[in-house]
């Protein structure tokens, strides 16, 4: 064999022996998300196990997130699982006296599993620090208001909120478009950096020529008003359109969400037990009556035959034959009128998920990672990251602190990242 067909012959082994780690590393994640007890392992951003498989959605902020609600509540006025709680204030903002213990009062009054949040319309103001006053925009400026935005995304994450952030649209008055601009910079990093979603809307207010405009095409596709006489709020078809944005990305989550709690369990009832550490129990039947309310066994029911209550000798025969079959192969358990078919886990696969699944439920799960890192100007960059609820994460850890990696630096930062020999952006002479 000549020796540019072995290395040819070897490219190709390597390459499938890449593929095989590749699909093991797929099959993975899925069975370590087999459930467990009472506390399933969450993939999706928003809790796909809601309280009552019902969502209660926190709407906060002043009267753009007051407006702003009335359009999420059109927007979602056929979908009876979602419920949305206004605690918006008209004449409020992260720059009043009392917008920490509103927040808090909003977070008492129930469990919810969502947050959107709105604030800006009334925040366009200089911020006293220490015995001076610091202008909108300025550096001081956007430390003492970024606090505030990073306390209250910390709060709606540590009562395990999604939050949805909607960003400010451009405004009629050029100096509260810059304002505004300012304060969508905080609104996104602080979002990027804390684990919230940051929703644009800039774009969808502006004309052809990336003006601002009152008028443009509503959620049926015809040019009416959308902004209000101040050039700073809303009609209430510009409410509608306005509340698309974080609608989008809601439903894609809940979506997502849903697909998590329709994933179907792998393996048999002892299989999963073996995984979970948690004993299911056995398969409910059709036929089996609920317990009493005292946890005690139900009587049969009076249309049942007695037969059914006490098996016969040949029926406890009978059914410790099955029990004695091969392991190894495909087990049937009948739920109702439907058959469930579980495949069976082999011992590599069965180890692998013991590995990544932790034992004892969510008092067990890993504890996030706080990665820090020093920007410019004096600024740290915190950022909390979990295994647990970001697939990007599930089968590596990060390497990179969170101001080095190209989507902070591009896209957050506005950095050009250096260029690389022969790559397009490449623009030595002569070439490389």
């Amino acid at each position: 064999m000549s020796r540019r067909a072995s290395i040819y012959s070897g490219s190709v082994a390597r390459l499938a022996a890449a593929v095989f780690v590749l699909s093991l590393l797929c099959l993975l994640p899925h069975v370590a998300s087999a459930q467990q007890g009472t506390a399933p392992v969450q993939r999706s951003y928003i809790n796909p196990f809601p309280t009552g498989d019902r969502y209660r959605v926190l709407v906060i902020g002043d009267s753009l997130g007051d407006g702003l609600w009335s359009g999420l509540y059109r927007a979602f006025e056929e979908d009876a699982n979602l419920e949305f709680v206004k605690r918006a204030k008209v004449n409020g903002g992260l720059l009043s006296a009392d917008w920490e213990s509103d927040l808090d009062d909003a977070l008492k009054d129930g469990t919810y599993q969502i947050a959107v949040v709105m604030y800006g319309a009334n925040d366009d103001q200089a911020i006293k620090v220490g015995k001076d006053w610091v202008k909108v925009g300025s550096e001081a400026w956007r430390q003492a208001y970024g606090e505030r935005v990073e306390k209250v995304i910390k709060k709606l994450r540590a009562a395990n909120l999604a939050i949805y952030w909607v960003g400010l649209p451009i405004m009629r008055s050029p100096t509260q478009s810059t304002d505004a601009e300012s304060m969508n910079e905080v609104y996104r990093e602080k979002a990027f950096i804390n684990g919230a979603k940051y929703v644009d809307t800039w774009n969808g207010f502006m004309d052809e020529g990336g003006r601002f405009s009152a008028y443009g095409p509503d959620m049926t596709g015809q040019v009416k008003r959308l902004r209000a006489d101040d050039g700073v709020l809303f009609t209430m078809r510009g409410y509608v359109k306005l509340a698309h944005f974080p609608e989008k990305e809601i439903r894609h989550d809940l979506g997502a969400a849903k697909l998590e709690r329709n994933i179907p369990l792998a393996g048999s009832v002892e299989e999963q037990a073996k995984v979970t550490g948690h004993d299911l129990g056995p398969v409910a039947s059709a036929d089996t009556p609920a317990p009493n309310a005292d946890g005690s066994a139900a009587a049969p029911s009076s249309d049942q035959p007695a037969e059914a209550a006490a098996p016969t000798d040949a029926q406890q025969a009978a059914q410790a034959g099955e029990a004695a079959q091969d392991q190894s192969a495909p087990q049937q358990n009948q739920v109702g009128e439907v058959s469930v078919v579980r495949p069976a886990i082999d011992n590599t696969a069965l180890q692998a998920a013991q590995n990544l699944t932790p034992q004892g439920g969510a008092a067990a799960m890993p504890e996030a990672e706080m990665i820090t890192s020093e920007l410019s100007d004096g600024l740290t960059a915190v950022a909390t990251l979990s295994t647990v609820t970001d697939l990007t994460l599930a089968s590596s850890k990060p390497r990179l602190p969170l101001s080095q990696r190209p989507y902070y630096k591009v896209l957050i930062k506005g950095e050009q990242l250096k260029s690389k020999a022969g790559r397009g952006d490449d623009f030595a002479w002569p070439p490389s």
